[in-house]
This record gives C-alpha cells, structure tokens and sequence, in this order.
C-alpha cells in the first residue's frame, strides 16, 4: 500500500468521524442539545476550517442547532470560495428563520447554478413560515417567489411554487394562475394547482 493510499484512507475516515460527530452535535434532541451554546460553538470552529468539506458539515450542522447566534457567520459564510459551503449556509439560515437573512439571500436568486437558486428559494420559503410573519410575510419575499416560479430551471420553479403555497400569501394567486396557462409542464401545473388550494384554505381558515 503506497503512502498516498495510507493518507487518502486516513483523510476518509476523519471525514466520515467528522460528519458523525457533526450530526450528533446539531441533532436537536442529542445528549448536548440542553447544553446551551454548546454544539454552536463547536460548529462555529468547524465553520473556520481549512477543510472546505469541514466548512460545509458545519454549515449544515448549525441549521440543525437552529441557534440565532449561528446568523452572522452563516452570512458571512455566503463569501465562502466553495459553492458547497455557501449552498449549506443558505439552507441553514432558512431554517433558522431569522429576518436578517432575507435581503442577504434574495440576490442569490441571480446565481449561475441552479441548485444555488434552488436553496434559495426553499430557504425563503422557509423564512415566510416564520410564526411572527406568517400572517404577513416580508413584500421581498413574496415578490422574490414569484419572480423565481419564471426561473428557467424546473426544480427552481416548482420550488417556489411550493413556498408560495406554503405560506399561503394571496398576493401570489394571480401570478400562479398566470403560470398554469404559460406553462407546458404538467408537473408545474399540479404543483401550481396544489399551491392554490392551499392559499385557498388557509385564508379561508382566517376568514371564518
């Protein structure tokens, strides 16, 4: 077994080591979840890796922790050189759900590659289904869905309808109808059709 093979089977176990640890670590209902600040801690120094692959476990970890002091760094964390940490840093600040992330994510929706954009638009999702704006979601993030259900790409699109219906906002029921009619995909047109029964019912539930 040559040196290199020695270091690559190394390299591999520490990543695997790394990832479970990680796991463990942001697993909301883990042993050291109670630990306050705990696991964020860790994860922030993973976040500082030299490892690009370290950089994006931590990442994911801490949209796992859901801790609010884990924004700023997942922010600055979009800068990442590495589009896997910058796809996992905007995953996670959806899943925070803390408005800080919003005006920081919406130029994302420009980005070359399509999962980029896809990550974006499930995390806006997610920050319009925050308990203190789901009765009145951000403007940016309506209009930024429903700029994203034209995205050329069909899993960017069927994603934001989906958010849309999510959050159940009718300020989009004009522009999913209006793809329903534009659109060729059958796919698009049932997620289209579920999103408006959704927005359908839930403002009917505020309504009665």
């Amino acid at each position: 077994m040559t040196r290199e093979t020695v270091e690559a089977a190394s390299n591999l176990s520490l990543s695997q080591k790394v990832r479970k640890s990680i796991t463990w670590l942001s697993h909301r209902d883990g042993p050291v979840r109670n630990w306050r600040y705990f696991p964020t801690r860790v994860l922030l120094r993973k976040l500082q890796s030299e490892s690009a692959e370290m950089r994006a476990y931590a990442a994911e970890g801490l949209g796992g922790v859901g801790d609010v002091h884990a924004v700023a760094p997942l922010i600055n964390a979009l800068s990442d050189h590495n589009s896997t940490v910058r796809r996992f840093a905007i995953s996670s600040l959806g899943k925070i759900r803390d408005e800080r992330a919003i005006e920081v994510l919406i130029p994302f929706l420009q980005d070359e590659d399509a999962d980029m954009r896809c990550a974006t638009v499930v995390a806006l999702g997610e920050l319009g289904l925050d308990e203190e704006r789901t009765s009145n979601p951000p403007v940016q993030i309506i209009e930024a869905l429903m700029s994203s259900i034209w995205d050329t790409d069909r899993a960017v699109c069927s994603a934001a309808v989906v958010a849309l219906g999510r959050i159940g906002n009718p300020q989009a029921v004009s522009a999913l109808n209006e793809l329903a009619e534009a659109t060729e995909s059958e796919w698009v047109r049932r997620y289209v059709s579920e999103a408006l029964h959704q927005i359908e019912e839930q403002n009917a539930a505020l309504n009665s």
